[in-house]
């Protein structure tokens, strides 16, 4: 496959780093903005000023799509991936690379340049501020990643045609100790679900079915592990580009990362790793798939069971939801703990008898014999029961809020929902919440 397409922030260097990875190949070179200016007769800030950023990106979406296939390199703009049309596009049968530059490179790089800006910020701010949105789905959608900011491009273009090179002889016994086929090695990109244990997710189904729709070069494994670190250790012996975290890791992995997004900062655990450039980037979703399906239950107030990563989680989506929290744990100090984390209170489970909403963030429930979480006395009408197990669907606790004439919701709506958002980090596409119910269902 002799198709790359470079993407990242202006000042990366993509089209002089392009035209000499072409040159080595012997292939063509496009660069999309040129071409951009070629159809339109004009440079990209007259069509800025013409028809703004909307029409220009119009324009952008006609030329990827008319883009000739088969061999090329292709440097594209910096915003052309944030559109989901072109990063399809953009994905087939191609190698995309990612290029990056510390923030100081590129305002010296650019600074003075003829495109406008896309805000009202200094360039500096400009550029951290963009970086900031746009890094997360460049890093998913990027299948190497490479820093321009000390390298001339024959260095870089050199480096990256190396790059793809892959350590296979630790993959191959790290695939063989897990008795999973070796030759997977060579499969471009692998993700997995760890945890302890992994076997009931839905994930390998869901993503690898997905992938096969989306042309993405990859394949999702059940990755058991004893601990965090060891499933860090399975993750780069295989140069896996992305894990799904499950529990009991996804407090314990947060320290076994390099760079925690606000949100994992926050909420103390995580659920998703990306790995880019040699560095691991940590996310969480969970709070996302908790935060979406209760839209409609802002200012309730809110009785989170639980105290663990799964918990912090909720705590924090129904914080942002403007909802008053309390905290109810088996072992009543770390759930006190937790809460004055997130400055809500905690209780005895039995006390907390008038609430709108209850969410189980407890184990209780995945396994076949579980009671429920929640007393009886807690469950009548009026009140939303949300358990966060979604394996099985229909837990004790839903079975008996939905006697009691309660409103549930299953695990399921949390796994959809935080799905869609994992995806979007691990591969840059989002396949929206109906294609995740289909296949899900199938």
């Amino acid at each position: 496959m002799e198709r790359y397409i470079l993407i990242g922030l202006r000042g990366t260097g993509k089209s002089t780093i392009g035209k000499r990875m072409a040159k080595i190949l012997g292939i063509p070179f496009y660069d999309t903005d040129t071409l951009i200016e070629g159809r339109a007769g004009c440079t990209i800030p007259e069509i800025f000023l013409a028809i703004g950023e909307a029409g220009f990106r119009e324009i952008e979406r006609e030329m990827i799509a008319s883009l000739p296939e088969g061999p090329a390199v292709i440097a594209t703009g910096g915003g052309a991936v944030m559109d989901q049309k072109n990063a399809e596009s953009l994905r087939k049968e191609a190698h995309i690379i990612l290029l990056t530059a510390d923030p100081e490179v590129l305002e010296a790089r650019i600074m003075g340049g003829s495109r406008p800006p896309l805000t009202e910020l200094s360039l500096s701010d400009e550029i951290r501020q963009i970086s900031k949105i746009r890094m997360p789905i460049y890093r998913g959608l990027a299948d190497i990643c490479m820093d321009t900011g000390m390298v001339n491009a024959d260095e870089a273009a050199s480096s990256i045609l190396t790059s793809q090179e892959r350590d296979t002889e630790e993959g191959v016994k790290t695939l063989r100790r897990m008795s999973l086929d070796p030759d997977l090695i060579k499969t471009p990109l692998l993700f997995g679900i760890t945890g302890n244990p992994v076997s009931h997710s839905k994930s390998p189904h869901l993503y690898n079915r997905l992938f096969s729709e989306y042309a993405i070069p990859g394949k999702y494994l059940f990755l058991p592990a004893g601990s965090a670190e060891e499933a860090i250790t399975t993750m780069q012996a295989l140069g896996a580009k992305g894990l799904s975290v499950t529990i009991p890791f996804k407090e314990t992995m947060v320290s076994r990362i390099d760079e925690p997004d606000p949100d994992v900062t926050a909420i103390g655990a995580l659920n998703t790793v990306v790995s880019c450039g040699g560095k691991l980037y940590g996310h969480n979703t969970d709070w996302i798939g908790i935060r979406e399906p209760l839209q409609g239950h802002k200012g309730a107030d809110a009785l989170v069971v639980g105290a663990g990563g799964a918990a912090a989680a909720a705590v924090y989506a129904l914080q942002s939801l403007d909802m008053n929290v309390i905290i109810a744990n088996r072992t009543e100090e770390r759930g006190r703990a937790l809460a004055r984390r997130f400055g809500c209170t905690s209780a005895p489970i039995s006390s907390s008898r008038k609430v709108d909403l209850i969410i189980n963030a407890t184990p209780v429930g995945m396994k076949e014999g579980d009671g429920s979480p929640v007393p009886s006395e807690l469950l009548r009408p009026g009140v939303t029961v949300f358990d966060l197990v979604y394996t099985p669907p229909m837990t004790r606790l839903l079975k008996n809020a939905h006697a009691s004439g309660c409103t549930i919701i299953p695990g399921t709506e949390l796994f959809i929902h935080q799905a869609r958002a994992q995806f979007k980090l691990l591969t840059g596409i989002d396949p929206g919440l109906d294609r995740i119910r289909e296949v899900l269902s199938s």
